[in-house]
């Protein structure tokens, strides 16, 4: 009896660290990465992550064997993307910063290969941080990007929705991969706490403390504070963000229809707590540099926005309000934003992809 109770505990034990070794590293099934965000208390390995071979923004063939041996933060995005990406790219550039001269690279996998070419993201790059050697973006191809993001357990399809803003819907997290190729965390790209996670876990995981006093005054200039924090890659594009020219003393429009004079103390606020007072008309959410940046250089970037003037060039801050007659969004109108020619007048999107299904079939929507 002492035996085979023996034998029962012992194969109860084994079975045990069987279930408990499933559930560590199990990756999750389908397209369930989400679940797993959020910060945790260890940073055990997830799942690995899938093999492979795209071209970057340099046209240089990135591998994930290339990549091995220092960790990586992986977003997915696409360019033409009018509503979590630029937000998403914006937070990545962000932590580029926070984690300067830490040794880790980014990598933002493209999630529509029949646009986003080494070219087209060569340009992005430009746009949001073109001095950032460590970040590379990489453009996936139709046949390998179903692979990659089952590999990584994200969702990266085709939006189908009728009244859909953007062409591709995709996961808006930050996955932290770490030098043998295993996935050790995934942020909700939403959320304040897991932004910070991600900065922490990823310098435990290079084991550097390099970039952690990111609130130092830089002494910098306001045109250089308005261009490293990426503020003109939305804010220079009047269909993403308001122009940021002529503001003291002008009257906006929130989205809960209240209005609101422009001075400092407004624009500080937008800065650090964006959310708080949004402008109406635009459906792109701007990230938070509350504890990001210096209470100096906030000053600095403050004083140089209210200064700025309205160039004659500048897309006018009051222009009007129109409705995007795909997805009946509100728009603003000006000569870069997205309009065509119709039955004699002009009809204003949101989007290249509402704008070319109204080209399309003009008459399945309303005027």
């Amino acid at each position: 009896m002492k035996l085979w109770g023996a034998i029962l505990i012992a194969a109860f034990l084994s079975s045990a660290l069987i279930v408990v070794g499933a559930i560590v590293q199990r990756a999750p099934s389908g397209s369930s990465v989400e679940a797993l965000a959020g910060p945790r208390k260890t940073l055990d390995p997830l799942f690995p992550a899938p093999p492979f071979a795209f071209t970057s923004q340099r046209g240089e063939q990135v591998t994930s064997e290339k990549l091995r041996g220092q960790p990586y933060v992986a977003n997915f995005i696409f360019t033409t993307c009018r509503t979590v990406c630029p937000l998403l790219t914006s937070k990545l550039v962000q932590a580029q910063r926070a984690l300067t001269g830490v040794e880790v690279r980014f990598v933002s996998f493209s999630v529509d290969p029949a646009h986003d070419t080494p070219e087209v993201l060569a340009a992005y790059a430009k746009q949001w941080a073109p001095d950032e050697a460590r970040w590379l973006l990489l453009a996936t191809t139709p046949t390998t990007l179903p692979a990659l993001a089952a590999g990584f357990h994200v969702t990266a399809e085709k939006n189908t929705a009728p009244n859909a803003i953007d062409s591709v819907i995709h996961s808006a997290v930050f996955v932290l991969v770490d030098g043998e190729g295993q996935v050790r965390g995934v942020y909700d790209s939403d959320h304040r706490e897991d932004f910070e996670a991600l900065l922490r876990d990823t310098r435990t995981l290079t084991r550097s403390r390099a970039g952690e006093k990111v609130l130092a005054a830089t002494g910098k200039s306001g045109d250089v504070l308005y261009h490293e924090l990426s503020c003109v890659a939305c804010h220079e594009r009047p269909e993403l963000a308001p122009p940021l020219r002529g503001l003291l003393g002008k009257t906006r429009e929130m989205e809960a229809s209240n209005l609101v004079t422009v001075d400092r103390e407004y624009l500080r606020e937008s800065i650090v707590a964006p959310d708080l007072k949004r402008v109406r008309g635009y459906p792109l959410k701007m990230p938070s540099y509350d504890g990001l940046i210096a209470d100096e250089d906030l000053t600095v970037l403050v004083d140089w926005l209210a200064q700025r003037p309205l160039e004659a060039a500048a897309v006018a801050d009051d222009a009007t309000l129109e409705t995007d007659p795909v997805c009946h969004m509100k728009v603003r109108t000006g000569a870069t934003a997205l309009h065509v020619d119709h039955a004699g007048h002009q009809v204003w999107f949101c989007s290249e992809l509402c704008r070319d299904r109204f080209v399309k079939t003009p008459a399945a929507f309303d005027q």
